[in-house]
Formats: C-alpha cells, sequence, structure tokens
C-alpha cells in the first residue's frame, strides 16, 4: 500500500512542478475522468491439475467504473502533450467451457480483487478551426505501464505477485468548452488500451547454430473505457 501511496504522490508532484510554467502561457489543463472499462480477458485449454481434468475456459476481468486524471500542455495547431492516469478496481475469475470439478478444495467459479494502475504518456491532436470554436473532437494515443496489483491466493496457496507491464493507449472523443475564454469544458472519451502477460505456455524453439532453448507465451489484454471528464485550463 505504501508504494502505491507513494507512486501516486509522485505524480501528484510531478503535475504541481510542471503547472507554474505552463500556467504562466495558459497553456496547462487538468481534467479528473470517471469512466467504465470493459472487456480484457484470454482464453486457455483444458489439462490436469493434481491429477484431476479441467476444462479449458477464460480468464476474465470483470466489468468495473474507473477513476483517473490527465494532465495537459498545449503546444502548436491544437497538439498537447498529455499525462495521464487511470485506476481500475476489478475482479479476475475464470468463464469455464463446462462444469468445472472441485479443484484442491477450492471453488472453481471464485474471483480474486485485482487492482490496476495505468500510466500514460501520450499526446493529442484537437481538430478547430479557431481558438473561439466551442465543439472541438480530437485524437490521441501514447505509451506506458500498468501495474499489476492481485489481492489474492493463487491454486497453489501462494499471494499473486505484482507485475508491471508495457502498456499502448490509443483514444478518440470530443471536446465542449464554456465561456469567451474557453477556460472550462466537458469532455467525451473513448480509450482502447493493450498490455501483454505471461499465460503460462512454455514453448520451445530449435535451430542447427544455437541449439534448442525454451520461452514463455504471453496473452493480450485488450480493454475499452467510455468516459466522461470536467476540463480545466489555466
Amino acid at each position: 500500500m505504501s508504494h502505491r501511496r507513494s507512486f501516486v504522490a509522485g505524480l501528484a508532484l510531478l503535475a504541481l512542478g510542471t503547472a507554474p510554467a505552463a500556467a504562466q502561457q495558459g497553456k496547462f489543463e487538468i481534467v479528473p475522468q470517471v469512466g467504465y472499462t470493459f472487456g480484457g480477458g484470454y482464453d486457455f485449454d483444458g489439462g490436469t491439475f493434481d491429477g484431476e481434468l479441467f476444462p479449458g475456459g477464460k480468464i476474465k476481468l470483470d466489468d468495473t467504473p474507473t477513476y483517473g486524471v490527465s494532465i495537459g500542455f498545449e503546444g502548436r495547431r491544437g497538439s498537447f502533450f498529455t499525462l495521464s492516469y487511470v485506476y481500475q478496481p476489478t475482479k479476475i475469475g475464470v468463464e469455464w467451457n463446462t462444469t468445472p470439478p472441485d479443484i484442491g478444495g477450492r471453488d472453481p467459479n471464485a474471483k480474486g480483487d485485482i487492482n490496476f494502475h495505468q500510466v500514460i504518456f501520450g499526446g493529442r491532436q484537437e481538430f478547430a478551426k479557431s481558438s473561439e470554436q466551442k465543439v472541438r473532437p480530437y485524437i490521441g494515443g501514447g505509451l506506458g505501464f500498468v501495474v499489476i496489483d492481485p489481492s489474492f491466493e493463487t491454486n497453489t496457496g501462494a499471494s499473486a505477485d505484482n507485475q508491471t507491464r508495457f502498456l499502448l493507449s490509443l483514444n478518440g472523443g470530443l471536446r465542449y468548452m464554456f465561456g469567451e475564454e474557453k477556460r472550462f469544458g466537458l469532455q467525451a472519451d473513448m480509450r482502447g488500451t493493450w498490455f501483454w502477460i505471461p499465460n503460462g505456455e512454455v514453448y520451445v524453439w530449435c535451430d542447427y547454430w544455437y541449439g534448442c532453448s525454451a520461452y514463455e507465451g504471453s496473452a493480450t489484454i485488450a480493454q475499452g473505457t467510455a468516459s466522461v471528464g470536467a476540463v480545466i485550463k489555466f
């Protein structure tokens, strides 16, 4: 918990430290957001555990609300540099293809708590013919990382470990700005994110020069997030 608080505090200090320089030019913005994230999971094949056969299925994340904040610095011709933090508390479980057996005395339909902390460094391009335009569509994208923070035990009885994974993000949306100076507004955004985690499968590659080597496979976790936010410019 202390690591997570230090991490969030560090982002806040970064925002406060960079705000004065941007505010002098009137090009700094902050956008608190609330949204709903859906999707996320991957298929797996059946196998055995403690000598018992179990069917295949899908590791799946629950669809849940998300909360976040973005800071932005305006560049030229409607371009912005952005830093975003998104928090998703959710649950992870299995959707079985058929009725599963009792696995080692554990409920096969049980779900575990898991939290995701996304940090995205990106950019956004607004499409406005003038600074007086109220309705402003935009597209954006970015790269970053996601901290995966599980709070459950694995099927071996051990606590699941935290992981940090590379993340890709693409988004688009619409803004409506109010007032003569266009300092306040509302934002509707749709974002897609992708990150990769180990899927437990091991592959072997062999060639003539280097012989054989094993490597662990990975699964793509794709999620979508629809959100609304309040735009505040300084």
